[in-house]
């Protein structure tokens, strides 16, 4: 069962949620260090303790392993689209490092999971519900769900995540309420396919607060976390009244096939999710729409903000090891 941290390491901690989990840390006052390849970046700027490092080169992760009590596992390549690029690279970081991890690590593990594990379901869904993958991405992740299924390991089932992490991190594009929102700025109209399908959406800021405060909890197994169910219609509705942005609905065939609806009760009963404050849909779109009007985001549309493209791109420039 979980102890009080002595010292937490961060794998990923450079990305979109490691921005908003180093913050939690460091407001928790909880000593901790970020292990990174710096997938999408060029440097790291955070001043926090930093090690550059590869999950794919065990032996250095064996070295460093016995020095931290907790673990915050964020590696991953993310999204259905991103991991189709190079599908034996998917599947070594999301999966086959986790099987080692397990293999080879006895502390506390958090492991960031998905809720697109459920795929298509018309009911509202559990953590015993039958999982449907419909991905790639999904697979991998219902494959280190198994392999930590037996250890000290906190598995978080993240709903779809929007907002704005921290002040160092990059930003991600390409999730719903951030690229429906850039769109509607930068194109004064809002495209949406559908718009019946749901998804469960989450604050980057309150996954960060719940992966920190779940560090100690004394308990186990998978849990789902979101902090609200819309569809996608009533997302554009709220995107619309904060932008002014007209509404285009499109009738056409949609390529993503997810439509699920997440229970968080257990989280809830829990203490798993307990937040200060949970930070709204509106919170986001204003964070992002913010950025955008002041200038502060020169190309929303930019490769470097949407994880297929800039994967593609090193893809490309042969940058894969």
């Amino acid at each position: 069962m979980a102890k009080k941290p002595n010292k937490v390491l961060v794998v990923g901690g450079a990305g979109y949620i490691g921005g908003a989990v180093t913050d939690a840390l460091i407001e928790k006052k909880v000593p901790f260090t970020v292990f990174d390849n710096l997938l999408y970046e060029n440097h790291y700027l955070k001043p926090v303790d930093f090690i550059y490092g590869d999950i794919r080169d065990t032996k250095k992760l064996k070295k460093i392993l016995p020095k931290f009590s907790h673990i915050i596992w964020l590696a991953a390549i993310v999204g259905d689209a991103a991991c189709q690029v190079r599908p034996s690279l998917t599947t070594a970081i999301n999966r086959d490092s986790i099987r080692w991890l397990v293999g080879n690590y006895k502390g506390r593990i958090v492991f960031a999971s998905t809720c697109s594990v459920y795929g298509e379901n018309p009911d509202l869904v559990t953590e015993t519900s039958r999982v449907n993958p419909l991905s790639l991405y999904a697979r991998t992740k219902v494959e280190s769900e198994e392999a930590l299924k037996n250890s000290n390991s906190m598995i978080l089932r993240l709903g779809t995540v929007f907002g704005v992490s921290d002040s160092f991190s990059r930003l991600r594009m390409d999730l719903a309420v951030n690229y429906m929102t850039a769109s509607a700025l930068t194109k004064g109209k809002l495209s949406i396919y559908n718009g019946k399908q749901w998804r469960p959406f989450i604050h980057v800021r309150d996954v960060g607060e719940v992966m920190v405060n779940v560090l100690d909890l004394p308990l186990t197994g998978i849990y789902n976390l979101a902090t609200v169910n819309n569809q996608i219609n009533d997302l554009g509705k709220e995107i619309k009244n904060i932008t002014g942005c007209r509404i285009e609905t499109v009738k056409s065939k949609i390529e993503d096939e997810r439509n699920y609806r997440v229970s968080t009760e257990k989280a809830k009963k829990d203490g798993v999710l307990k937040l200060k404050k949970i930070l709204r849909i509106s919170f986001g779109i204003k964070q992002i729409s913010d950025l955008i009007k002041n200038g502060n985001i020169k190309y929303a549309d930019s490769d470097v903000y949407f994880n297929e493209r800039h994967i593609i791109n090193l893809n490309n420039a042969d940058r894969f090891k």
